[in-house]
């Protein structure tokens, strides 16, 4: 199992974290006004902690994604990895996206090995992708074109291309939303099996709560206008977390009253529920 890690300590043998992100606020001008998008956001991430990000539309989750990742820059305030201010996309961040990013002229293997060019020669290089291929269940598949495959794999594709670079931070953008929900189910248990296998930081973002219990060791909430963080929960729960058990059921119940019509949410399955599998509409 994947060692626990909630603190980390630097060079000088203080705790500290490996992400920082401080007072953040991101406005834009739009008609000579300007909108608020994210406000004195603050939070922080440790070396392989699963962080997830849930809220409504319009909370701002996806641009403070984008700022993590070095695409776009706070108006003020700070995001810091490694003690250095994010100004740019770098090696040591790496995005998995809700669409299909791979190149469709290229083999699943061509794909995942498209990183390493210009790092590792063969054999080492094809010694990676073979260990990832089978990390990701695609051995069978190798040759296929994206094109070929279902949605799920695609994923597989994607989170080993950007994983075989190994960076310390995985930064996911509602990677499942568009799966099946057993397709979704399966896809979770798989990120989880790759974050202990391989100990990288994920900050995840969802509208999906179910899958923030299943995943995070950190829920952080947020709200809109302009975007905010509400509360930051750490998860109880040991894993493998189980949706019928009853301390996640108490724990669910523990967010859904942070909200003011819980009864009318739907849930990761698309139905009503009186007790929902509980996700915000929208997610942007």
């Amino acid at each position: 199992m994947k060692t626990d890690h909630t603190a980390w300590y630097n060079a000088n043998g203080q705790a500290g974290a490996l992400l920082e992100v401080s007072h953040l606020s991101k406005s834009y001008d739009m008609n000579g006004s300007q909108q608020v998008i994210l406000e004195n956001i603050s939070l922080c991430a440790a070396p392989s902690e699963m962080v997830c990000i849930v809220g409504r539309s319009g909370c701002g989750k996806t641009t403070l994604l984008n700022i993590l990742a070095g695409f776009d820059t706070p108006s003020s305030g700070s995001a810091v990895m490694n003690g250095e201010l994010i100004r740019r996309p770098g090696p040591d961040r790496c995005v998995v996206f809700q669409e299909d990013t791979l190149f469709p002229w290229l083999t699943v293997q061509e794909n995942i090995a498209f990183g390493l060019k210009g790092i590792l020669k063969n054999p080492y290089r094809k010694r990676e992708v073979d260990r990832f291929l089978e990390l990701v269940g695609l051995e069978n598949f190798r040759y296929y074109l994206p094109g070929e495959i279902s949605g799920g794999m695609k994923q597989r594709v994607a989170l080993a291309r950007v994983l075989i670079i190994r960076p310390q931070v995985l930064l996911m953008d509602e990677p499942f939303a568009s799966l099946d929900y057993h397709t979704r189910r399966q896809m979770q248990d798989l990120l989880i099996s790759l974050w202990e296998d391989l100990g990288h930081t994920v900050i995840f973002v969802t509208h999906d709560i179910d899958e923030a219990i299943t995943l995070a060791d950190e829920i952080v909430i947020m709200e809109t206008a302009p975007g905010r963080i509400r509360e930051k929960l750490t998860v109880p729960l040991a894993r493998p977390r189980k949706a019928e058990q009853s301390d996640y059921i108490f724990f669910r119940k523990k967010i859904l009253g942070m909200y003011e019509n819980p009864g009318n949410v739907r849930g990761s399955d698309g139905n009503r529920q009186d007790e929902p599998r509980t996700q915000f509409n929208g997610g942007r």
